[in-house]
């Protein structure tokens, strides 16, 4: 697959439920250091390997020049919970893009917006839930397209929704901020990446009883990391075939309390002979099928003997499987190069 900024806005897992405050106590040390030392180690190789080559003519560019990519999507997930919760499936719309531009001979930047909808049904207390998304980000990178990159990103996800019964309403909100470290090698016609990301995941909900107009507000912090790997194969100049796995942990206030979360996914792009020369762009295809692992929280309160009410809670940590399809389409402006050209040389 083109590489270009992937913004995901699934990296929290979501409890519909309402539930009281979940405050959290921050990322262990080891994993911030990890997670320090990695970000280091890219902006180090950032600022002190562009000096190398910085008096060849031949070099070529990291970015050959200014191009835009616009992208609209379509995602259907199936969910299944385990222990008789439900079983869930959602539709999720997207619209939006990247833009990606030279900095000097070395260096890059890419920046992206996209926003849409999502709509979660569920056989169980979930019911039909609507929620407006919003995602944004940036990458700062140094490539040579014969050779590969290293890159530094930021990305940030927001979604909102409502939900009501007949004796409250609840509005929610989630906020992910990333900060990601990646680098990618290109060898013949296949392109490798590995990096590690750092989490900050927020939410907050506000519950108004219908019956007095008291609201009352609930608010969690959690934070975590995730490792990825992938690797794109260009079969063809118009066709490219890609795998990518990602595996993440988020730790909770619950201490040593965390969840992991899996994902597998592949995809396929397809650019199809077909070019709008007025403008020079050009159209693409593309398909995916993913595979993922979502923990699902739940809490059982136990009486404990003794005088007073004393209790204590149990977290219990389980996980549903899900599946997904995406289908999107791609208009690239401008240039009619190849997928390889294009996913080293411009975007």
């Amino acid at each position: 697959m083109a590489k270009a900024l992937v913004i995901d806005h699934a990296a929290a897992s979501h409890d519909w439920r309402i539930s009281g405050p979940r405050p959290g106590t921050g990322l262990g040390w080891k994993s911030r250091v990890f997670a320090a030392g990695w970000a280091l180690g890219a902006l180090l190789l950032l600022s002190g390997a562009g000096p190398a080559r910085a008096d060849s003519e031949a070099a070529p560019r990291a970015v050959e020049s200014l191009n835009f990519t616009g992208l609209a999507e379509l995602q259907v997930t199936r969910e299944d919970r385990p222990l008789d919760f439900d079983t869930g499936t959602g539709r999720e719309a997207l619209i939006g893009g990247w833009l990606t531009a030279p900095l000097g001979e070395r260096f890059g930047v890419r920046l992206a917006l996209d926003g849409g909808i999502e709509a979660v049904s569920s056989d169980g207390i979930v019911g039909h839930i609507s929620r407006s998304l919003l995602n944004a980000g940036g990458d700062l990178f140094m490539r040579d397209p014969s050779k590969g990159y290293v890159q530094l990103g930021y990305r940030w996800s927001g979604a909102w929704w409502s939900g009501r019964d007949d004796f409250q309403l609840a509005n929610f909100m989630e906020s992910d901020h990333r900060v990601r470290g990646s680098a990618g090698l290109f060898r013949g016609d296949f392109d490798l990446e590995f990096g590690i990301e750092y989490l900050r995941l927020s939410g907050e909900v506000t519950v108004t009883t219908l019956s007095t107009g008291n609201e009352e507000s609930f608010s969690s912090f959690n934070n975590g990391f995730r490792l990825l790997g992938g690797s794109t194969w260009y079969a063809a100049d118009a066709l490219a075939l890609g795998f990518d796995v990602e595996w993440g942990r988020t730790e909770h206030g619950f201490d040593p309390f965390h969840q992991d979360r899996f994902q597998a996914r592949f995809g396929a792009d397809w650019q199809p002979p077909v070019a709008s020369p007025g403008v020079g762009a050009t159209v693409g295809l593309s398909v995916g099928l993913g595979y993922y692992t979502v923990p699902v929280v739940t809490s059982t309160i136990i009486p404990t003997p003794g005088p007073g009410f004393d209790t204590e809670t149990t977290v219990n940590d389980v996980y549903s499987f899900s599946y997904d399809i995406r289908l999107g389409v791609t208009v690239y402006f401008p240039g009619t190069s190849s997928l390889k050209e294009r996913a080293r040389r411009y975007q």
